[in-house]
């Protein structure tokens, strides 16, 4: 009785304790969208809808520079060569002094916190913003609107300096001047055309080149007087962003990628070698991804682009991927098949892993939109969604894509799949409702399945014999004859959207938004919270595996549960994003799908393997990690001690008697599992290091 009652001890402690030592790891996918770039200290740094990246390397290599800004979409940098300026998108101004390693919000006197532009001027600092231009003489201590001359709701996009006078170029009414710190402003002639879209401004000496809606304008005596720019430039396309060094001027555009110019603007040829031309349907020559910012570090031109950062090392005649480590990546859904893990993303297409997420591809080839809604695998074949262009099936594990989407005639936003079958949630357009299809043919074709309730469906789930649709409001509906008749099982849910349905043998669990998981064991007559430690309400995914049931949840990471949703334990141990959208499984690892990156960690264990064995102690346990194992008999062993990662820190094999003391002291805290073979068996056991 005494044993049974430490093995049942033993197994509390491990449910209690365990879940908690997660090690989740992640490698990407890199990139995600790039809006700027500045340089400061030697340093390049990048903007993004995951706050700031650094690289010391020339752009070969990032980390986040993210302390006060983690999260927040940075859409303009500027830098006086020591101080940094960051502008969010919502967020207002932020002032880093040391090289990023930290920021403070700088917007005393800024009326509004839509930051559309910094520039880092001789005398102060400019920022852009819809009620005007501000403007602040003291590092960002304080700002002053100076608006004077310029039209009232007109935004100033982008700026340049040359000898004491500062241009700035609007959104819509041409380009203008101040030689007063913004003071006052004039409007640019000199064959400058007037009221046009001015997006990109770059000086160089007495240069200064002009990216309009009218094309590319060159002034060669400091803005005096203006010409046209456009051989070989495409007609009826802007510069976004220039770049300049000696002998090369580089102008990155929406569409059509990266121009070069070797004559200072007389002609420019198009170098896009090494630039994804994305298949999508636009109707435009071309579908580069747009260059927000081009930036000169060293030998390196680095283009920060929607798709990412780009980087030619050979003044544009090649551009190859440079994301390695910028985590910006929004990831819509994960899905494994067992050996290969995969990452719908929300604008890059697929990524496929094949070492359980150390390194991630792309794998596109056949998509003709990257925009990714939805992923499930069925048997050997995996589905998406893409915006626009409905679902696409790949049976090479994502190395080909075909069209799966006879019969879909709207945009899918939930693919579901079962033993027998795919479904697809459609979102559904002005002529034609949103509908739930199956295909019983591997995307061949696709069926409607009649709902005919008028509510908004958000989740589907199904076996063979039944199904459930989660909607908006917090209604679950249930069919056991393929959608011929429905059920409202609702109930007692609340009237917010349902994200996620999970079907656990005979136990019902809905993932809310803001309410957390409701559990039914009576297929829907009656419901309960299920919510007994769990840290954050808002489920958007519910995945079993192996007996645990896994929570994504947006803003607290993952939950676990061994005990069929009567308790939940935080399992996010090195999980940095907690803003998880999906997780999937494979035999042993975990996958998190978040807004920036995929996350991989070990399987959560909740029950003890092996068992014990007489004769055989192991102390002190929990200890400090000085270990002592004692046979009390003599025997040839083998003894192994793994991480909860399944990595092996300590062997031995010989005589129980030269075992002696195991220093594991060096190791880090956390739970561990010894296994012991002798000649009467195997004893395992659970060691806590602390």
């Amino acid at each position: 009785m005494k044993n049974l009652y430490k093995i049942c001890s033993g197994i509390i402690f491990l449910l209690i304790t365990q879940l908690s030592f997660a090690q989740w790891q992640t490698h990407g996918p890199y990139g995600g969208p790039v809006y700027c770039s500045a340089t400061a200290g030697g340093n390049v740094f990048i903007g993004t809808e995951n706050g700031v990246f650094v690289s010391s390397d020339n752009g070969a290599t990032w980390t986040a520079a993210n302390n006060g800004i983690e999260r927040l979409t940075i859409v303009t940098l500027a830098s006086d060569g020591t101080n940094l300026y960051a502008g969010g998108s919502a967020d207002g101004v932020f002032f880093s002094s040391n090289n990023g390693a930290s920021w403070t919000s700088r917007n005393t006197g800024i009326t509004t916190m839509f930051i559309t532009s910094l520039f880092a001027a001789s005398d102060g600092v400019y920022a852009g913003t819809p009620d005007g231009v501000f403007f602040s003489s003291n590092n960002g201590m304080s700002w002053t609107l100076r608006n004077s001359g310029i039209p009232a709701s007109y935004d100033m996009y982008t700026y340049a300096e040359v000898g004491d006078t500062v241009f700035a170029g609007s959104y819509g009414v041409g380009l203008y001047q101040t030689a007063n710190d913004g003071i006052s402003w004039l409007t640019v002639g000199g064959g400058f055309p007037s009221g046009v879209f001015v997006y990109a401004l770059k000086a160089d000496g007495n240069n200064i080149y002009a990216g309009t809606s009218a094309g590319v304008y060159k002034s060669s005596n400091r803005g005096v007087t203006w010409s046209s720019s456009n051989t070989g430039f495409p007609s009826g396309y802007w510069a976004k962003s220039f770049a300049v060094k000696p002998g090369y001027v580089f102008a990155g555009t929406y569409s059509e990628g990266i121009f070069v110019s070797t004559n200072g603007g007389a002609s420019w040829t198009a170098m896009n070698s090494g630039l994804p031309d994305m298949p999508f349907p636009t109707g435009l020559p071309h579908n580069y991804p747009s260059v927000e910012d081009l930036i000169i570090s060293g030998s390196s031109v680095i283009a920060s682009t929607v798709d990412g950062v780009y980087r030619s090392t050979n003044n544009g005649a090649s551009w190859f991927e440079s994301d390695q480590g910028v985590l910006g990546t929004d990831i819509m859904g994960v899905a494994t098949n067992g050996t290969v893990a995969f990452a719908a993303s929300a604008r890059n297409g697929v990524y496929t892993s094949t070492d359980n997420g150390l390194t991630w591809y792309r794998t596109n080839n056949g998509l003709t939109s990257y925009d990714i809604n939805a992923i499930t695998v069925k048997s050997g074949s995996v589905f998406v969604s893409a915006s626009y262009e409905h679902v696409f099936r790949s049976d090479d594990n994502g190395a080909t894509w075909v069209h799966a989407t006879t019969g879909i005639n709207s945009e899918v936003a939930e693919l579901k799949a079962d033993t027998t079958r795919v479904l697809a949630l459609t979102n559904g357009a002005i002529a034609t409702p949103a509908a739930l299809y199956e295909t019983m043919d591997n995307g061949a074709t696709w069926t409607e399945i009649p709902t005919g309730f008028p509510v908004s469906m958000s989740t589907v789930s199904s076996t063979n014999t039944k199904l459930y649709i989660g909607t908006w409001t917090g209604k679950v509906m249930y069919s056991n004859n393929n959608g011929a008749t429905w059920s409202d099982i609702s109930g007692t849910l609340p009237a917010v959207k349902i994200n996620s349905i999970l079907i656990s043998g005979s136990d019902l669990f809905v993932g809310t938004e803001g309410f957390g998981v409701y559990k039914s064991s009576d297929n829907g007559a009656s419901w309960s919270t299920s919510n007994s430690g769990m840290g954050n309400m808002y489920i958007n995914d519910l995945h079993q595996k192996s007996g645990n049931i896994y929570a994504a949840t947006w803003g607290g990471g993952v939950f676990v549960s061994g005990d069929a949703g009567a308790s939940w334990m935080a399992y996010n141990g090195g999980l940095d994003n907690l803003y998880v959208r999906r997780v999937a499984t494979a035999p042993a690892k975990v996958y998190a799908g978040t807004d920036a990156g995929a996350y991989a960690s070990p399987l959560a264990i909740t029950g003890i393997e092996g068992y014990e064995l007489a004769g055989v102690d192991v102390y002190p346990n929990p200890g400090s990690g000085l270990l002592n194992v004692r046979t009390g008999y003599e025997s040839k062993v083998t003894l192994s001690i793994h991480n909860m990662a399944g990595e092996q820190v300590y062997s031995y094999e010989g005589s129980s008697a030269g075992i002696g003391s195991i220093d594991l002291s060096n190791t880090a805290k956390g739970i561990y599992f010894l296994s012991l073979q002798t000649d009467k068996g195997i004893a395992k056991k659970k060691i806590v290091i602390q």
